[in-house]
């Protein structure tokens, strides 16, 4: 989201132009990772392609996609967060009240939770990798009578061996390289991230309006007047919800391929032998992140449903003095429209998609597994 402006209290300070320093950061970035996808992409096409190593080009080609949809969404982002203000104009002055826990507390909660379970997850990672790096060293040192030195230096090499196939190594471009993988790691989870904030912010208007319909069961005498003023407030967080759905679509549709595909690559590796315990410990924790993450974006999105439903049995029951001609277009209408984000309109983001997520993983991890079966047996025949 390369945007200047974005700590002005005017939303129309917000701004964005490839003439700016958000902009440079995020192309040297997209550029650096791109030599990182590239590199893999040659080392993978020399050593043969399998389930499992594709697990890292995936990471990189998502990150990549993730950059150029969030680039897209800058340049849209001003007139969007324009529009959503004037909305947002309506629900912050009564008969509107605030919640208990506010729209703040709401957006921040999640973005410091996630945040702070993703740079664990990177420094497991990393530890991981350092721990196994020298264990593998020492005991080359010890059995073999190896001469190479536990060095940074030599764990680069290592572990990016194949970046240095194309580019020579220095200290510098190995800093980059750290550099840039972590800022990979970032990209990746802030694309659940950003969902989530957005779907806590327009769940929380719906909740608003269910909070004003409720307010109104008891009273023995509602003017329509009043019932007309809610539909149109709920039509104009609709027509919101279609903009923000036409400019985040395809984010929702890449990170939900995204999840599905390393939960399966995840679950694939679930049984398989590592040599140190730091191993385990990253792998279980990295598994039971993605999981509850995933778990995480469709269930947040899957409140803007929830909230807009929610005062259906309400309307249902208001007494027969109260009934009108515009609350019964309210309610039929509260009741027939699909009120949620969407993958590029190939599916809604409600609880029931939990259920046909959870089928189409068992479906693919079969995939995965017939596919990994026969790479091992290619590989038997192969020696």
């Amino acid at each position: 989201m390369p945007l200047t402006g974005i700590w002005q209290l005017n939303v129309r300070r917000i701004q964005f132009s490839f003439k700016s320093l958000p902009a440079v950061v995020t192309l040297v970035f997209m550029l650096s990772s791109s030599v990182l996808f590239l590199c893999m992409l040659k080392h993978l096409i020399k050593i043969s392609l399998t389930a499992k190593n594709l697990v890292g080009q995936v990471f990189f080609a998502c990150v990549q996609c993730a950059c150029i949809l969030f680039i897209d969404l800058a340049r849209h982002w001003p007139a969007l967060i324009r529009y959503w203000t004037r909305v947002e104009l309506i629900f912050n002055r009564p008969p509107y009240e605030m919640l208990k826990r506010n729209l703040t507390q709401r957006v921040r909660r999640p973005a410091i939770i996630i945040v702070g379970l993703s740079l664990i997850e990177h420094g497991l990672y990393v530890a991981s990798a350092v721990l196994s790096y020298r264990r593998r060293a020492y005991y080359c040192i010890e059995t073999h009578n190896s001469t190479s030195a536990v060095s940074f230096d030599n764990y680069i090499m290592q572990n990016y061996d194949y970046v240095f196939q194309i580019l020579p190594y220095t200290k510098t471009i190995a800093i980059f390289i750290l550099i840039a993988n972590g800022a990979c790691t970032f990209v990746w989870n802030y694309m659940d991230l950003f969902i989530m904030m957005i779907s806590k912010g327009l769940a929380y208007r719906f909740e608003q309006i269910s909070a004003r319909i409720r307010k109104l069961e008891h009273e023995e005498q509602v003017k329509e007047s009043t019932f007309i003023e809610i539909r149109e407030h709920f039509v104009r967080m609709c027509e919101l919800l279609e903009k923000v759905d036409n400019a985040l679509s395809s984010i929702i549709l890449l990170s939900c391929i995204n999840n599905l595909y390393f939960v399966c690559c995840q679950l694939l590796n679930i049984f398989n032998k590592l040599r140190w315990p730091i191993n385990y410990i990253y792998f279980w924790y990295s598994m039971l992140y993605l999981v509850g993450r995933t778990a995480c974006v469709f269930l947040t999105a899957a409140t803007i449903n929830d909230q807009s439903k929610s005062a259906l049995g309400v309307l249902r029951r208001v007494s027969s003095k109260n009934w009108c001609v515009e609350l019964k277009r309210f309610s039929e209408e509260v009741h027939m429209d699909q009120v949620a984000l969407t993958g590029m309109k190939f599916f809604r983001l409600t609880r029931s998609v939990v259920i046909s997520v959870a089928g189409t993983i068992v479906t693919y991890e079969l995939i995965l597994l017939q596919f990994n079966k026969a790479d091992k047996v290619n590989d038997c025949y192969e020696h």
